[in-house]
């Protein structure tokens, strides 16, 4: 259904990974997709609660949470599709990336229309990225000199220098809303409290109705510029794994997410259940204001010793049947200069060496361990490990998504005492994304909790420099003090384990998520069919 011209044969991709100074020129145009009558009901049960802030583009926090419900809901100028990172035609037809990297022009598909009628304008556009404050918000507006709305369909942003990052920012869903575009006076009329309540986007599918929290209808919208296969897809959530587990069987739902290591082979038995094992994000181990000389993860040996001690192949096999991959970074491998790092050895009695050193034989005890919701039993498995190994002791803490998430960008004065956090991202497109979000100073869900000014310093730098292989240098400095001083303890890279119901047309379950180098979710949704 695409036609794309590209100039030089070149991808966009290449305007941030060329060995030269300047962004490659990128010329892509694209066509309107045939008709289908959208029919059924299609219902996915989500793993946790749903915070509304999540349909809203403008509140982006820079994970990977709420773009499964932006991909429903919303739409971008460009976005990551299928196989496509972030450089996919989405309501844009046609996208120019200058050779200087200085500017970049969208034109809009003819008669896009927003959810309640209005049409979609580059003044809709340039609203939303102006008073975007999600994600990376301050980075594009100190690097944006102006948006220019050219005619009644093209938007050219212009940049202060050149702005090598900018497609790779604007496109990737898990990073960064500010693409995502809102209709802006209704925006403006209703006010952000009132927008998350009844959201208006371009995507595929409009709401009809919410029970904040719990449940999300949504209908099919007729306007979109895609076939939409599915007429009614409700979202609900359903935080109990075995009730997930067992809305699948019964046909309550016809997709599942996170399913448990102990329900693996349950799922695998059933021959109409195919198993979704998408190779997602990394888990890490992360302490709360460490910088602080009276905090015993202040000293590097103690996070040393607690990175010897936990059990990454046994979390792995029992977490997820042995799906996931054991690595030696945070940050995933599949994203730009991302660092290659070796597995991470287990030695007790090297462990047990290094707390003695620092003044701790007997361990010491901490007062809450809590891990990202809700994979609480991940977290049950770092505590026992480090109690019976270490001596470390501490209690775990439970929280709801929503209330993890909004702590997470509170900072310190939400983490009192000692505190380990084991938490877990899938952001796509480079590095950058996950140092801006979890660890730089002030980032939108690092806040004050890990401020290491020395590596914001290099990472100033590196968001300054248009040469790639400085980047790429800087980029792999940063990570390596990271892991080597283990700022942050890599854990394991996991499989997110779904599950696909009979009445979804599938032979595997690629089929369903085909955008699994860039997501854990089942996105395109309006790409879903039912069987007949």
């Amino acid at each position: 259904m695409e036609q794309t011209t590209v100039t030089r044969r070149t991808l966009l991709r290449t305007a941030a990974l060329t060995a030269t100074t300047l962004a490659t020129p990128f010329v892509r145009s694209v066509a309107a997709a045939g008709e289908v009558v959208p029919s059924g009901k299609m219902v996915l049960a989500w793993h946790t609660n749903i915070a509304p802030r999540w349909l809203d583009p403008q509140q982006h926090d820079g994970g990977a949470t709420g773009d499964n419900f932006l991909n429903a809901l919303q739409d971008a100028l460009i976005k990551n599709f299928r196989e496509k990172l972030y450089d996919h035609l989405a309501l844009a037809e046609h996208f120019e990336f200058a050779e200087d990297a200085r500017s970049a022009t969208f034109r809009l598909r003819a008669g896009l229309k927003f959810h309640n009628g209005d049409p979609v304008t580059p003044a809709d556009v340039r609203w939303s990225y102006e008073h975007y404050h999600g994600a990376w918000a301050k980075v594009l507006h100190d690097k944006t000199d102006g948006v220019e709305v050219s005619d009644d369909r093209t938007v050219r942003f212009h940049f202060k220098e050149s702005f090598l990052d900018f497609p790779r920012l604007l496109g990737t869903a898990n990073v960064c809303g500010a693409g995502w575009v809102v209709p802006a006076k209704y925006y403006q009329q209703v006010g952000q409290d009132g927008f998350v309540q009844k959201p208006v986007g371009t995507g595929p599918y409009r709401l009809v109705a919410q029970q904040p929290g719990t449940k999300l209808e949504f209908e099919a919208f007729d306007g979109y510029y895609r076939p939409v296969h599915v007429k009614n897809f409700t979202i609900v959530s359903v935080e109990d794994p075995a009730t997930r587990v067992a809305m699948l069987e019964r046909g309550e739902a016809d997709i599942i997410y996170f399913i448990p290591g102990e329900m693996v082979a349950r799922v695998q038995s059933n021959p109409n259940i195919i198993l979704a094992p998408v190779v997602s994000g990394n888990w890490w181990l992360a302490f709360p204001g460490f910088q602080d000389p009276k905090n015993p993860f202040h000293d590097k040996r103690v996070r040393e010793a607690v990175s010897l001690a936990i059990d990454r192949d046994a979390m792995n096999q029992a977490e997820c049947a042995g799906l996931g991959r054991v690595d030696g970074n945070w940050i995933n491998d599949d994203v730009e200069y991302a660092l290659d790092w070796p597995k991470w050895p287990r030695d007790v009695a090297k462990a047990k060496k290094l707390m003695a050193e620092a003044g701790y034989p007997n361990g010491f005890t901490y007062d809450w361990l809590t891990p990202a919701p809700p994979y609480y039993s991940r977290g049950e498995r770092i505590l026992s490990q480090l109690q019976s190994t270490l001596g470390i002791r501490g209690k775990m803490q439970t929280l709801e998504r929503a209330v993890y998430q909004k702590r997470q960008q509170g900072g310190m004065k939400e983490w009192p005492g000692v505190n380990i956090l084991l938490t877990g991202a899938r952001i796509g497109a480079s590095w950058a994304n996950w140092y801006e979000s979890e660890i730089k100073c002030g980032g939108m869900l690092a806040a004050d909790k890990f401020c290491v000014p020395e590596l914001d310093a290099k990472y100033d730098q590196y968001l300054a420099s248009d040469k790639p292989a400085e980047r790429k240098a800087l980029a792999e400095e940063i990570q390596r003090e990271i892991v080597e001083n283990y700022y942050f303890v890599p854990v394991f890279r996991h499989a997110f384990m779904n599950g696909i119901g009979p009445r979804i047309k599938a032979a595997k379950w690629q089929d369903v998520f085909p955008s699994f180098k860039s997501t854990g979710y089942a996105y395109p949704w309006e790409d879903i069919e039912l069987k007949s």
